[in-house]
C-alpha cells in the first residue's frame, strides 16, 4: 500500500475544537485496517452547518443539513467503487481517494444528544466518512451492522471502547 497521507482542514471558528492530530489517527487506522488497494490521499474538513447543507444539496439533491459527506475522487480505484460525481485531481496533484467534509455543528449536536464528548463524533464521522470513500455503505441492515463494526473497531483502535450511551 502506498504510504498514507491524510490533510485536515479546520474552519478558523472551529480550530481550538477539533484535534487534527486525533482525526489523522482515525483515518489513517481506518484505511490501514479497511483499504485493498488505491490511492491512501484523503482531505478531512472540519466546517459549518450552511457548508454542509449547500455540499447536500448539490450533489445529492437534498436541502437539509447532514452531519458528513464523502466525495470520492476520479482515481478511486478500492473495492469496485465509482462515484457518479467525482472531484478530479489536478495536474501534478497526487492520487487521492478523496474528500471527507464534517459540520462541526452537527457533529456536537449528535454528541449531546447520546451523551458523548463531540471529539469522539467527530472520529467516529471521520472514519465512517473513509469507509465510504473505501466503497463501505449502509443500505441494508447488513451492509450498515458490517459498516458501523468496522467504523467502532477504527474508533476504539484510537480512543478506546466507547463510553456508555445515554439513553435518549
Amino acid at each position: 500500500m502506498n504510504p498514507i497521507q491524510i490533510d485536515v482542514l479546520i474552519d478558523d471558528e472551529f480550530t481550538g475544537e477539533v484535534s487534527a492530530a486525533e482525526l489523522v489517527r482515525v483515518a489513517t487506522r481506518t484505511l490501514e485496517k479497511e483499504l485493498v488497494s488505491g490511492p491512501t490521499h484523503v482531505t478531512i474538513g472540519i466546517t459549518d452547518d450552511a457548508t454542509l447543507q449547500d455540499l447536500n444539496r448539490t450533489h445529492r439533491g437534498e436541502d437539509k443539513v447532514t452531519d458528513v459527506l464523502s466525495f470520492g475522487s476520479s482515481d478511486q480505484a478500492s473495492r469496485g467503487v465509482v462515484d457518479p460525481d467525482p472531484f478530479p485531481a489536478g495536474p501534478g496533484a497526487p492520487s487521492t481517494l478523496g474528500d471527507v467534509i464534517i459540520s462541526y455543528p452537527q457533529a456536537a449536536r449528535q454528541a449531546a444528544a447520546v451523551g458523548h464528548p463531540v471529539r469522539r463524533e467527530l472520529a467516529l464521522l471521520t472514519a465512517h466518512g473513509v469507509l465510504h470513500l473505501i466503497g463501505f455503505d449502509h443500505v441494508s441492515i447488513e451492509d450498515e451492522r458490517d459498516m458501523f463494526a468496522r467504523q467502532d473497531a477504527a474508533l476504539e483502535d484510537v480512543l478506546g471502547a466507547a463510553p456508555a450511551r445515554k439513553r435518549v
